[in-house]
């Protein structure tokens, strides 16, 4: 039986284009840059923006994502996923206001796995809503996104997003998250600042877990190198406010001590714009320590793309 994230990931985020290599090397999130393809996951209104082909994941292990969709009145869209193996079909809709995903997954190999997703996306005049279900097997999962103007402090943006998740072997969780943005006009740049609080509760059996990070800071910028190359960076900090582990594996550390658990993550990008063709890769800090070596190809370790590559064509 597959885990319930494997849903989250290649099912009711209506296709896998949508962890793409621009969204990864700008922090992950989505929500945060609403003009992206990758919001269709999360907001699944935003079908009836684009018109596009995409391939993800090109370079990397598990097979090219493929991805199409088109359209005036109405948009249509079909996803395939070179790493899914019980996906019989997966169709994107949308009619100018409302977007729809839908997708049915039946393997009929050794073990037999039947399931079906469903994703729901509209704007109102309270804000911009995507939310959906997903049901494999034993395994089921909700799912709700909310975005908006809010002019509070230093933001003008907002996002809240809820999930809930069942295995169907004992092991539920639910996840709470709200955060605040700015987008900053540099000249040249994008530059993105965001504070949000994060809570997350799992049970094991009779065991649980219950956790908050407060405040959850994303820095991250898009820098115009010239017209047709970009270079992009972003940092993550979290602190954890609170946590209170009664014996779950792989949970957050018991804050019997004090807080355990607080990181700092980032990570750069390139993009490459010719017109209606755009490539996206993650890169490495070694390009800026060793730029020659990495971009001649003498570095036998280290490539310049990190991870796989999006190539997108826009019409």
């Amino acid at each position: 039986m597959k885990n319930v994230k494997v849903i989250l990931i290649s099912v009711v985020l209506c296709a896998a284009v949508f962890a793409n290599s621009r969204i990864a090397a700008l922090g992950g999130d989505a929500g945060f840059w609403s003009g992206d393809k990758a919001n269709i996951a999360i907001f699944p209104a935003t079908i009836n923006d684009h018109d596009f082909v995409e391939l993800d994941a090109v370079g990397g292990d598990n097979g090219v994502d493929a991805t199409i969709l088109w359209g005036d009145a109405t948009t249509w869209g079909f996803n395939f996923d070179g790493n899914d193996e019980t996906t019989w079909m997966n169709i994107m809709w949308g009619n100018g206001d409302v977007g729809l995903s839908v997708q049915y997954m039946a393997d009929k190999g050794n073990t037999e796995t039947d399931g079906f997703a469903i994703g729901y996306g509209q704007n109102f005049e309270w804000g911009e809503l995507g939310c959906g279900f997903a049901s494999e097997d034993d395994e089921t999962e909700y799912w709700a996104n909310w975005r908006d103007d809010m002019d509070v402090w230093v933001f003008d943006s907002a996002t809240a997003s809820l999930m809930s998740t069942d295995d169907g072997d004992e092991t539920t969780t639910m996840d709470l998250d709200f955060h605040m943005f700015t987008h900053l006009d540099a000249g040249g740049a994008d530059v993105l600042f965001g504070l949000g609080v994060e809570y997350m509760t799992k049970s094991v059996g009779d065991n649980d877990v219950t956790s908050m990070t407060l405040p959850t800071a994303t820095l991250a910028v898009e820098a115009g190198l010239t017209d047709w190359a970009t270079l992009r960076a972003w940092a993550t900090h979290t602190y954890d406010f609170s946590c209170t582990n009664d014996g779950v594996a792989g949970g957050c550390a018991d804050d019997t001590n004090g807080p355990a658990d607080n990181s700092t993550s980032y990570g750069f990008g390139l993009g490459f714009n010719w017109g209606q063709a755009t490539l996206d890769m993650e890169i490495g800090e070694e390009l800026f320590l060793d730029p020659v070596t990495t971009m001649s190809g003498y570095n036998a370790t280290d490539n310049l793309a990190t991870g796989s590559v999006t190539l997108s064509y826009s019409f």
